[in-house]
């Protein structure tokens, strides 16, 4: 008995899995996005605030696809 309470812990554990740092990446990339559209749309006039926000979610997007490629490579 004392062994099916340890398979259910470690399925406990599997569902609780930490997010990758790709998947944390996406969030905040779609989080940056959300703000400078909710930007563009309520304060057109913030244009560099707009710019930054931009330059913020280009940047990270550039990091994802450098991590994904990574990955790929390390698959192969």
């Amino acid at each position: 008995m004392a062994e099916g309470g340890q398979q259910q812990q470690g399925g406990q554990q599997q569902q609780q899995q930490q997010p990758s740092p790709v998947q944390l990446m996406g969030k905040a990339l779609t989080d940056i996005r959300k703000v400078q559209n909710m930007l563009e749309l309520q304060n057109p006039g913030q244009t560099e605030a707009i710019k930054m926000q931009r330059e913020a979610g280009d940047l990270v997007w550039q990091v994802i696809q450098t991590m994904q490629q990574s990955q790929q490579q390390q698959s192969q």
